[in-house]
C-alpha cells in the first residue's frame, strides 16, 4: 500500500511536471513590432484615409459648398500616392495581408477612375469628313495676353494642326488684326466680345456680351459668337465662352446660379458649343445644371492627358469644351503652348 501510495505519488508529480511544461510550450510569446511595421501601418493608415476621402469627394462633388473642396483632391495625385504606398509595401509579405490586399484594390479603383477621366492612351480613329473644323479654346494669363511667347505658340498652334477657329479667353493685344495676321496669317478674322476673342477663317456673324457679374475675383463674363463654316451648307455655329470665378472658397452651387440667371437675362439663345475657363471639375453644378443638354467632347472622343491647370504639372481639368447632341467629336486632345497657366483644349468635331 505504501509502496502503492509512493507509486502514485511519483506518477502525479510526473504528470503535473509534463502539464506545467506543455503550459509553457505553448503560451505564445509577445509580439514586437518593428520601426518597419510602425512606418507600414502608418503609410497604411495615410493611404486609406486619402482614398476614403478622395472617393467621398467624387460622390458628393461640389453640390454641397462646405465640403466641395473635397471634390478637387486631383485623381492623379491619388494615383501617384498608390504608386508610392505599392512601392513601400511590395516587399511586405509577412503579415497584413487584410490591408495589403485592401490597399491593392484602392490602387486599382483609382487607377480605373484616371483611365476613366482623366487619361486614356488609345484613340479612337474616325473617317475624316469634308464638314470637319478644328477648333482650339485657350485661356491665356494676364499679362502673358499681352506676351509675344503667347503669339509664337499660337503660331506654333496653326503649324501643326489645321486650326479653322481659335476662342481666347484674356486675349489682350495678341488679338488685334495686326498681331492675328502675324501668327495666323492673313484669311484669319478676329472678333471680340469683353475679354474673349474669336480668331477664325469663317464669316463672323455675330459677337457680343451676355452677361458680366460680380466683381473682382468672382465675376462671370458670358459672350455669344456666330460663324458661319462654307463646308456646313449654310448651317451656322453658335458658340458661348464663358470665364467664372477661380475663387476655391466660393460656393459652385452660388456660382451656377448666377450662371444660369446669367443665361436666362442675357437672352443668350440656342448655341452648339460652350467654351472656356469653368473652373469647375467634369460633373460639376455649374455644367450639369446650366448646360443640362451638353456633354463634354473629351468624354467622347478625347485622348491623351485631359487636365488643363496648372500647364506644367496639370492635375485638374477646368477648361471645357461643351457640344449639343447636334455636334459630334472627333478628336480632343490638350496641348502645352509652353505659355500660360492653362493648356490648350484642341477640338475637331462636325455637325450631326
Amino acid at each position: 500500500m505504501s509502496a502503492f501510495c509512493q507509486s502514485g505519488t511519483r506518477g502525479t508529480v510526473g504528470m503535473t511536471e509534463a502539464s506545467a511544461h506543455t503550459v509553457e510550450v505553448t503560451t505564445p510569446s509577445k509580439v514586437l513590432y518593428t520601426r518597419w511595421d510602425w512606418a507600414a501601418r502608418a503609410i497604411d493608415a495615410m493611404w486609406f484615409s486619402l482614398f476614403f476621402v478622395w472617393g467621398i469627394g467624387r460622390i458628393i462633388g461640389d453640390r454641397n459648398s462646405l465640403v466641395q473642396w473635397i471634390s478637387w483632391i486631383p485623381t492623379l495625385g491619388v494615383v501617384a500616392f498608390g504608386l508610392v504606398w505599392l512601392a513601400c509595401r511590395a516587399g511586405d509579405r509577412r503579415r497584413h495581408r487584410v490591408r495589403r490586399w485592401g490597399g491593392l484594390a484602392c490602387a486599382a479603383l483609382a487607377c480605373g477612375a484616371a483611365v476613366r477621366g482623366e487619361f486614356r492612351p488609345w484613340t479612337d480613329h474616325v473617317a475624316p469628313s469634308p464638314q470637319d473644323i478644328c477648333i482650339v479654346q485657350w485661356n491665356t494669363d494676364h499679362p502673358s495676353g499681352n506676351d509675344p511667347r503667347s503669339m509664337t505658340a499660337l503660331a506654333t498652334i496653326c503649324a501643326e494642326h489645321d486650326v479653322d477657329l481659335f476662342l481666347i479667353s484674356n486675349r489682350g493685344s495678341i488679338t488685334t488684326q495686326n498681331c492675328v495676321r502675324q501668327w495666323a496669317g492673313p484669311q484669319f478674322f478676329s472678333a471680340g466680345a469683353g475679354p474673349f476673342a474669336c480668331v477664325t477663317t469663317f464669316p463672323i456673324e455675330e459677337a457680343r456680351v451676355i452677361a458680366v457679374t460680380g466683381t473682382g475675383n468672382n465675376m462671370i463674363w458670358l459672350a455669344k459668337f456666330v460663324v458661319r463654316p462654307p463646308s456646313w451648307n449654310g448651317r451656322a455655329l453658335r458658340i458661348a465662352m464663358v470665364d467664372l470665378p477661380s475663387k476655391p472658397t466660393l460656393s459652385r452651387m452660388q456660382v451656377a446660379q448666377e450662371l444660369l440667371t446669367a443665361v436666362h437675362r442675357g437672352d443668350l439663345g440656342d448655341v452648339d458649343i460652350v467654351a472656356g475657363d469653368f473652373n469647375a471639375l467634369p460633373g460639376s453644378l455649374i455644367l450639369s445644371r446650366v448646360f443640362t443638354n451638353f456633354y463634354d467632347s473629351w468624354a467622347q472622343a478625347g485622348s491623351g492627358l485631359r487636365t488643363s491647370w496648372p500647364r506644367l504639372f496639370p492635375l485638374w481639368s477646368i477648361d471645357h469644351v461643351l457640344l449639343t447632341p447636334d455636334m459630334r467629336a472627333i478628336s480632343s486632345v490638350t496641348a502645352n503652348p509652353g505659355v500660360s497657366k492653362h493648356r490648350m483644349n484642341i477640338v475637331s468635331l462636325r455637325p450631326r
